[in-house]
């Protein structure tokens, strides 16, 4: 069965980790995920772990672009913006010193290593202590989060705060009309979705669980510990869904969005 569930209205990509995102006309999907998303993510080098904006809030200070594709093989370039109204990009020779000042910590911005295999060196200068792990992907759930616009509306229902997408994150945020009530996504877990004409798949739909980052303020949202208490005293903290993508292709606002099941 093949039932209209809503039309893309927005499209995002946050080409380095926990920084704020970028707003798209059309992306192209492949089994990773979206091209140019999570490109990058800082480690903090006192303990060693990848920086998220769960503890590291001042992340959702910066914003980061992509000012050019990635493409052939060729890397994208990625522009940082600083809260100052200055920019840096992840590969200016003093990135990391500049970063490290601004949050007055010792950190490096770090690519995943993908399914690439760990050098002999590598493995000794990690077995030894010198070196972290790299990681291969940046990802803490699956490659891509799709959230419908019905269920924002229902949770600014049940508390007047501002249920701004942007707390979540969504690659896909797709509008579902007037007339869905409730969590919209909780009808969607058991099919697939598919996108557009080009035949694009969204598959293995599984209820996203939110963190601390969907109150942390951002740009004009200020700080509001109700978006996540909401979530949870309502719907387990569930809002939108983590999905991987089982066609590949490329999608743009406007496109239909169809659930598919049976």
């Amino acid at each position: 069965m093949r039932k209209k569930v809503g039309t893309v209205a927005e499209l995002w990509r946050y080409p380095v980790k926990s920084m704020r995102g970028e707003r798209l006309d059309e992306m192209t999907l492949t089994e990773r995920g979206a091209v140019g998303d999570r490109l990058y993510a800082m480690r903090e080098l006192k303990y060693g772990s990848i920086m998220s904006a769960r503890i590291w809030a001042a992340m959702l200070r910066l914003r980061a672009v992509c000012e050019r594709e990635p493409s052939g093989g060729a890397p994208a370039r990625v522009r940082i913006e600083l809260p100052g109204g200055e920019a840096i990009h992840t590969d200016d020779p003093g990135v990391d010193e500049a970063l490290s000042a601004l949050f007055r910590h010792p950190v490096r911005l770090e690519r995943p290593r993908g399914d690439a295999p760990l050098t002999l060196a590598e493995i000794d200068e990690i077995t030894k202590g010198r070196a972290f792990l790299p990681p291969r992907d940046l990802y803490d759930e699956d490659v891509l989060h799709v959230l419908a616009s019905g269920t924002l509306e229902h949770l600014r229902r049940l508390c007047p705060s501002d249920f701004d997408l942007q707390r979540f994150r969504p690659n896909v945020y797709v509008d579902t009309g007037a007339e869905p009530d409730g969590f919209v996504e909780d009808g969607w877990v058991s099919g697939e979705l598919e996108v557009g004409d080009s035949g694009v798949r969204i598959v293995g739909l599984r209820p996203a669980l939110r963190c601390a980052m969907t109150i942390h303020p951002q740009d004009e949202l200020r700080a509001d510990p109700a978006i996540l208490r909401t979530a949870a005293q309502h719907h387990g903290a569930y809002v939108g869904l983590f999905a991987a993508v089982g066609t590949p292709g490329r999608i743009s606002v406007g496109d239909p969005m169809w659930l598919v099941t049976g």
